[in-house]
């Protein structure tokens, strides 16, 4: 009984937490989270919705040069926001398999092993009982509608949609002012971190979801965090993890 009145609190608390966050942003914003999130296209909590949204604003209005990268678009909704939030003339790159996530490797955790278990079994639930987004044959379709469907233009918005494993595909040569990681796993988190930050700008940023949701992801992020002591600062008050670049 007191688990339960306590989980029932937490809820209510973290209820009024992402209503007073999401106030301090714009109408614009405020409608265009409740709309993605409406149409369940979005795995994201209200807070790291907003986490994005004032991070990609921040970057916007400090003029910050580069590119801006997502790993791993599910249904595109986080995709959407951030597409919204660009400016048309920066470029847009997200990565994805677009199918079922890649197995896990030796280098995850336990609990990164036993949800890869549960997908592959077809046990897996997507979004308020929908059929999960790894079991869709034509992801890579749906989401090119997902983004129409908001009035997104990708050719004229210079967004690109990469298929493919991230180790093959990600070959990042411009500089980079934002990414959001969301890839679940150690070796996609690995090679992500790898091949962004020493390209990311002073001031610039990346958001790790899984961070405080998957061990493989955390593994990944402390180990590279290891090897650039000193040209980083650390948030995670908003559910995921950003590293800001302070030093080249």
């Amino acid at each position: 009984m007191i688990k339960r009145i306590n989980k029932i609190l937490k809820e209510v608390v973290n209820i009024y937490q992402e209503k007073a966050l999401l106030s301090k942003l714009s109408i614009t914003n405020q409608h265009l989270i409740a709309e993605i999130r409406d149409k369940k296209l979005t795995y994201l909590t209200n807070k790291k919705l907003v986490n994005i949204t004032s991070t990609c604003n921040a970057i916007k209005e400090a003029n910050l040069p580069g590119i801006f990268i997502e790993a791993g678009c599910a249904l595109g909704g986080s995709s959407i926001l951030i597409s919204k939030l660009k400016s048309k003339e920066r470029p847009f790159l997200i990565y994805d398999v677009f199918g079922i996530i890649p197995p896990p490797t030796e280098d995850d955790t336990k609990d990164v092993h036993d949800r890869y278990k549960t997908i592959t079994q077809g046990k897996s639930k997507g979004i308020k009982g929908d059929k999960y987004y790894g079991y869709e044959d034509n992801l890579y379709e749906i989401v090119k509608i997902n983004l129409h469907n908001f009035e997104i233009d990708r050719k004229s918005e210079s967004i690109y949609l990469i298929k493919g494993l991230l180790q093959d595909t990600m070959k990042i040569e411009e500089k980079v002012a934002f990414a959001h990681i969301d890839v679940d796993w150690y070796e996609p988190v690995k090679t992500c971190l790898e091949r962004i930050f020493p390209n990311l700008v002073i001031g610039g940023s990346i958001i790790l979801d899984d961070y405080h949701d998957w061990g493989g992801c955390r593994k990944a992020t402390d180990e590279f965090l290891t090897k650039i002591a000193g040209e980083y600062i650390l948030d995670d008050s908003f559910g995921s993890m950003k590293i800001t670049k302070i030093v080249v």
